[in-house]
């Protein structure tokens, strides 16, 4: 009996270790506890303000009829974009994971080479995984956009562009703060996702917000998705905006990964690959 209450005992301890372990990791890590409410939040926000813009008002607007070809296309280029961020992201992870990145930083590979790399490698993603998407959407769910193929093909890459903006933000913080901070990488796009509008139009938002959306080239680019699938037009002025946004963001988003890659090589983090 004895040995029986000691084995249940030492059971117990070992499985407060183990989360003792998790307990201190997650402590000093702040993306990781972070995540355990950051998804639900976004999930809830994004259909909440879906639940608005199918509302009465819709109904009056006869914005009801193009719903479920505003939401399908809404899925496929929100996939675009969170593609095209974690094409760089995950391409990113992977030198990481393989402790590689000191290699390529010592070889005659410049960095501009090593980002249009982790582009070329993105578009891939967005052509297997989105192709696929697609295709299933038009055999499943009779979803017709050939006539809108112009304005939807210019949306997609003011998407794409964006979201390598985001990757490369993404890239430099993960080199900065470590494998701790990979939890970013996968949730910073998710952020921007009530704000974007994809299944809805930012004027649904609360005032205050509606400015905060309207700096994003995503906002303009789902607007003029809205503009091509309800009224059969290409919203020039929306597109030029969003290409506009996507180089600045494409700017900061540069520099700062080369002032972390460059922060990286003074304190020697390109060859410390930890938590």
């Amino acid at each position: 009996m004895s040995v029986a209450i000691k084995a249940r005992g030492s059971s117990a301890r070992r499985i407060g270790a183990l989360l003792a372990r998790h307990y201190f990791l997650l402590r000093k890590s702040w993306p990781r506890l972070l995540s355990f409410a950051y998804y639900p939040v976004m999930q809830l926000l994004v259909w909440g303000f879906v639940t608005q813009y199918l509302g009465p008002q819709s109904a009056t607007q006869g914005v009801l009829q193009a719903v479920p070809g505003i939401l399908l296309t809404g899925v496929l280029l929100w996939d675009v974009l969170v593609r095209g961020e974690l094409g760089l992201f995950l391409s990113f992870l992977e030198e990481m994971y393989s402790r590689n990145l000191g290699n390529l930083f010592v070889s005659p590979l410049r960095l501009h080479e090593f980002v249009i790399a982790q582009m070329l490698m993105s578009i891939v993603r967005v052509i297997v995984g989105s192709g696929v998407a697609l295709l299933v959407a038009v055999l499943f769910f009779d979803l017709r956009i050939a006539q809108q193929a112009v304005a939807l093909s210019m949306c997609l890459g003011c998407l794409l562009m964006f979201g390598w903006a985001i990757g490369m933000i993404a890239n430099g913080l993960v080199l900065r703060f470590g494998l701790g901070a990979e939890e970013i990488g996968w949730a910073v796009v998710f952020l921007i996702g009530p704000l974007s509008g994809a299944y809805y139009p930012p004027s649904v938002l609360p005032e205050w917000l509606q400015a905060v959306a309207y700096s994003l080239p995503t906002a303009w680019a789902f607007d003029a998705m809205r503009a091509a699938l309800i009224d059969g037009q290409i919203a020039w002025r929306a597109l030029g905006v969003s290409v506009i946004l996507d180089f600045v963001y494409l700017a900061i988003g540069a520099a700062l990964f080369a002032w972390f890659v460059e922060t990286g090589r003074e304190r020697g983090l390109l060859l410390q690959m930890g938590e």
